[in-house]
């Protein structure tokens, strides 16, 4: 027999950094996946688990149809018709009974086909289109917006001085940790605010370790000394900012003194820290936004953090009434549900809906529940992650009220359980793939073919495009055309970039006006957001003890004495994914919750021991893992692992951002004990 070598492009989409990978392909078989050289040398395990994910023995292949009670698991195979058949019979049944604006449809993790799904969402009418970006880094780029007037801190580059707020790097963006390295070899000076004592902490100048949720007010206290002791810029902020004055007399309540009792961050540290960050320029934040933003008061935490480069005149001035041609078209369809009724969560969170143009999912289930202001039936998922939900349970039980779920995935998950109809997708090996990001057009075409009767998502969509009657807006299934379209603008087509496999670098054209500014209603930088004073809440950043905590529950914290943060990375998962893939579970085997020695002490824990984490909402069990990488007072877990180990069974979703509509992931209270056979 004649074997085939062949040596392929390809990207890695186990997490959202979309490396690029060199693939080797054997007889129609992918054997090996390398990095490219244009690929960080930061040792990442995922990168090197994509054939154990692709070739895993428990991966979907065909389409399953539920025969038992929903969260049975009880399912049979059928085929690719009757399951378009049967998922689009369903969402017109809805459409027909109750409108559009009946189904929902939700997008997980995965970001290449988002677009497609975005587009199916609008084309069969409905605006209740949305992504884990109702609890993910969304909530930043809205605190951002509201303030510069863009989605990105326009920070001034290469910096002298960093403050790392709330990221690991090395763990959350491994890829980008060798700069790190080598920002410290050229003599950057570094502030790092995290309760826990990660590798790029104990590489700070400072480390400000914080109780969690504190996050405004240390801002605010930083702003206290900068302001007080005139190490701020007064002309940039004259010049480019409203709302200074405000800020001036509200942070006089924030004296390193006073937000040493709240944030537990030692005085003298917090004046050492502004001092540094005021004076040491060009200086820049670097968050990766989840950390700061996961709370019930997060989005105005996050606004006081990216203030600070402002004040200190740390911020390069863009220009104002740039006129930027598309590189792509953006194939949404926002025109077809302009005149339907608002999105999920528009009554709660209009700022969230207006601004970011998607339904908050963590109103689904009161609108499931409560039918109000209309009823929600059904539900189309990619990737649907129910352990992604605070109060996961309650999720649960308000899915079950539903008329029709279906779901796409790769492997049987506590979603696909609920659903009526599950159609198995092609990995990123098996299907062809537009990447665009700032510029950058590549394509990317199948390495090997879809396992089993796996198939990705644009067809998937395309097809029931055509069963429900708009299949012409999907081109009639042409990817190739779909691809055209986007790239209209930019003047290539997909043939040109099957024949440059190493894809295109472009720019979009700008017509400048030459005058400074930010693209706000008042041209500068709001300190005090226009945008907030119309909804008729607090303009500055104000901070806001959270709900549940020792200062704001002190009779809840009697049962509850723990600060609970969850959701720090790891490099052997991304969220809910992978824990089936052996070399990666190897890496981390058990849920482990961090807890300082002073606090397992207290409780009789040692190191390895069964414990179980409660609070309001339930309880879970973990393996302890005594560290003094933890604040004293605080736990942190890892967040979406399975079963009865899901930290988010106990996260509040209650008490959500009065703006972002994001739940409390990294501070609230609770408590840790052995667990007692």
């Amino acid at each position: 027999m004649l074997t085939k070598e062949e040596i392929k492009n390809g990207i890695c989409y186990m997490c959202t950094s979309s490396c690029p990978s060199v693939i080797h392909v054997h007889n129609g078989v992918a054997t090996k996946i390398q990095r490219s050289e244009k690929v960080s040398a930061a040792y990442c395990p995922r990168f090197d688990a994509q054939l154990d994910f692709v070739y895993h023995p428990d991966r979907l292949r065909y389409p399953l149809k539920r025969t038992g009670k929903r969260g049975s698991g009880s399912f049979k195979r059928i085929s690719w018709d009757e399951a378009l058949d049967t998922l689009a019979d369903n969402l017109q049944k809805a459409k027909r009974e109750y409108g559009a604006e009946s189904v929902a449809f939700w997008v997980a993790y995965t970001k290449e086909p988002r677009p497609y799904f975005h587009r199916l969402t609008h084309a069969f009418g409905s605006p209740n289109y949305c992504t884990e970006s109702s609890s993910c880094a969304t909530s930043a780029m809205l605190a951002t917006y509201l303030t510069y007037g863009t989605h990105h801190v326009p920070n001034q580059s290469p910096a002298n001085c960093s403050i790392v707020w709330g990221t690991s790097v090395l763990n959350s963006k491994p890829a980008e940790w060798p700069n790190y390295l080598e920002a410290s070899k050229k003599g950057q000076r570094l502030i790092v605010v995290d309760p826990r004592v990660t590798k790029i902490a104990t590489m700070a100048d400072i480390h400000l370790q914080l109780r969690p949720g504190t996050d405004g007010a240390l801002a605010l206290g930083l702003m206290n000394v900068i302001i007080n002791e005139n190490l701020y810029d007064k002309e940039f902020i004259n010049s480019w900012t409203v709302g200074f004055e405000g800020l001036k007399k509200l942070v006089q309540t924030y004296s390193p003194e006073y937000v040493e009792k709240v944030t537990w961050v030692p005085a003298d540290k917090i004046r050492k820290a502004a001092r540094l960050f005021a004076t040491v320029k060009p200086a820049q934040i670097v968050t990766t936004a989840n950390s700061t933003t996961h709370h019930a008061n997060g989005l105005q935490n996050h606004r006081a953090i990216i203030l600070l480069p402002a004040i200190t005149g740390n911020i390069k001035v863009p220009e104002i009434d740039v006129t930027r041609n598309p590189v792509i078209n953006d194939i949404t369809l926002h025109e077809r549900v302009e005149n339907m009724p608002p999105g999920v969560g528009s009554q709660r969170f209009p700022i969230w809906t207006k601004q970011i143009r998607e339904m908050q999912s963590n109103a689904l289930a009161d609108q499931i529940d409560t039918g109000n202001p209309y009823p929600i039936k059904a539900l189309f998922s990619a990737g649907l992650d129910i352990q992604f939900f605070p109060n996961s349970l309650r999720m649960v039980e308000s899915l079950k009220k539903l008329d029709f779920i279906a779901v796409t995935e790769y492997f049987q998950t506590p979603a696909t359980k609920m659903a009526d109809v599950v159609l198995p997708i092609a990995s990123w090996l098996e299907r062809p793939i537009l990447q665009t990001h700032s510029g950058y057009i590549k394509l990317i075409e199948p390495a090997i073919e879809p396992l089993g009767e796996s198939r990705s998502e644009w067809k998937i969509y395309s097809e029931l495009a055509k069963r429900m009657g708009f299949g012409d807006l999907f081109w009639d299934g042409d990817f190739e055309k779909c691809v055209n379209h986007m790239l209209e603008p930019s003047g290539i087509t997909y043939e040109y970039l099957r024949q440059h496999p190493e894809g295109i670098q472009l720019k979009p054209e700008e017509q400048h006006s030459g005058r400074k500014g930010f693209p706000t209603p008042s041209g500068k930088i709001e300190i005090a957001s226009s945008s907030l004073k119309e909804h008729g809440i607090e303009p500055l950043p104000e901070y806001n003890e959270p709900p549940e905590s020792p200062l704001s529950r002190p009779d809840l914290a009697e049962s509850y004495p723990l600060v609970l943060t969850s959701g720090a990375r790891v490099l052997a998962y991304t969220h809910s994914q992978f824990r089936n893939v052996g070399r990666l579970r190897r890496l981390m085997p058990d849920p482990l919750a961090d807890i300082n020695p002073i606090d397992a002490r207290l409780r009789g824990i040692h190191q390895g021991d069964a414990v179980v984490i409660s609070s309001l909402r339930g309880s879970v069990k973990m393996k302890a893992n005594v560290t003094d990488s933890i604040l004293p007072g605080v736990v942190s877990t890892p967040h979406h692992w399975p079963d009865k180990a899901n930290i988010n069974l106990l996260i509040d979703d209650k008490n959500l951002d009065p703006i972002s509509g994001f739940p409390a992931f990294k501070s609230q209270l609770c408590q840790v004990k052995r667990y007692e056979e």
